[in-house]
Order: structure tokens, then sequence, then C-alpha cells
């Protein structure tokens, strides 16, 4: 029989700045990672926020080989390698640039199409990258901006895989027209996607929680919610 696991908890930054404390009786030792669209001269980009080490596993995933060129840029340093990127329906194969900046012990990556890696710098260049302990912030800056809130994602073994962001009228309709199950600091819903299976939404007073939770432990999900205790803090 496995041993009991004690309450733990753990605080991450996602990319808009927003802390997020976790708690409960859960392993809460996985890294999170964060994720913001930002518009740009009419292009809306994908950023993501994580660990070096999950930064550099991204760009090994897609098809980076080696970095080609390093920049130092806002107390980091932002390497850039190229891969392709094939659709999976065409074939077609398009020419990407991965580009990571790195931090002391986070970093910020995203991919641009058919780009130079003058371009990555100057995207990089429309955030203002703020490194903490907890995680990096990005604010845009110039004709850059956020299009919504960041998303923080966070893999809770035994719950799932949770996906947080600030509760806000454009999240909200994310909920379903019923009313949820009341739990403690909010409400808990139920919804099914056709062919992927049951989720869940846990609305919170200031955040908004989908869980995807892992296929052998659905039924117990809400009673393991309910012993897990998510919040924005200061």
């Amino acid at each position: 029989m496995s041993a009991r696991l004690s309450a733990a908890e753990v605080t991450h930054r996602s990319l808009d700045g927003v802390r997020i404390r976790i708690a409960g009786p859960h392993d809460l030792r996985r890294p999170s990672t964060s994720v913001a669209r930002v518009a740009d001269g009419g292009r809306l980009h994908e950023i993501s926020s994580g660990t070096r080490a999950g930064a550099l596993a991204w760009a090994e995933d897609v098809g980076v080989e080696r970095f080609e060129q390093e920049f130092r840029l806002q107390g980091g340093r932002l390497r850039v390698g190229r891969a392709r990127s094939r659709d999976a329906a065409t074939g077609v194969a398009d020419p990407m640039l991965a580009a990571v900046w790195e931090g002391r012990r986070h970093a910020v990556f995203t991919h641009l199409y058919h780009a130079r890696p003058a371009d990555a710098v100057a995207f990089f260049d429309t955030l203002r990258l703020t490194e903490h302990e907890d995680g990096v912030t990005a604010e845009t800056r110039g004709r850059a901006r956020r299009t919504e809130p960041a998303e923080l994602v966070k893999e809770v073994p035994g719950v799932g895989l949770l996906e947080i962001t600030a509760l806000t009228r454009r999240t909200r309709g994310r909920l379903p027209s019923w009313r949820g199950a009341p739990v403690a600091g909010g409400e808990l819903f139920r919804d099914t996607v056709e062919g992927q299976g049951p989720y869940f939404l846990l609305a919170l007073r200031s955040l908004l929680v989908t869980v995807l939770p892992e296929e052998e432990h659905v039924r117990e999900v809400p009673a393991r919610l309910a012993r897990l205790a998510v919040e924005a803090v200061r």
C-alpha cells in the first residue's frame, strides 16, 4: 500500500504576472508551464514559459538539431534554431524558426514561420521579460498586446492536467449554462467533449480551472479536487 501524501503547497507565476498557489494532499512537484498569445503587426504569436530544461525539450521535439545563433537579451540569452513544421493533413512542410530565451532557471519560447534570427530578436523586443523565483512575466510594449489572459498549465498525478486562467467575462463564457456543484471557494462543473471524453471546470472567485482528468481516475476527480486548493495570491 502506498504511503498517504501529506499536504503540499507550491506557487507558480503565469506570463501575465498572476501568481497561483496550489495546495493539498497531492504530488505537486511537477513543473508548470504558462501560455500567452501576443498580437503584433497583424500576426498572432503564442509564447510559452517553463523551466530551461522544458524549453530545450520543446526545441528538440519540434526538430531543432542545434541552435545556430545566440544573442544577449534582457538579462538572459536568446537562442534560435531552425526546424520544419509539417501539416499532418497535407504533408506540406513550412520552415520554422524556434526561439528560446533563457534566464537563470526559467525560459520563454516560441516559434516563427519563414523568419530570420533578426525577426526573433525584434519580436522579443516587444516583450519586457522579468524573471522571478516562481516564473517569468512577459509584459507587452509598443504595439504588441496580449489578446486574452495567460494560462498556467500544471499536471497533478491522480487528478489530471490543470489549465488555470483568470476568471473574466470572456473566460466565464466557457462555463455550461447549468449550475455547478458547490465546492469550497466556487462551483464545480462536469461536461463532455464528443470523442474526447469528460472534463471538469472549477469556477473560483478569480480563477477558472479546466481539469482534463486521467482516464483511470475520472470518478475520483471530484473528491480529489475538493481537497485541492487553487487561489491567486499577491
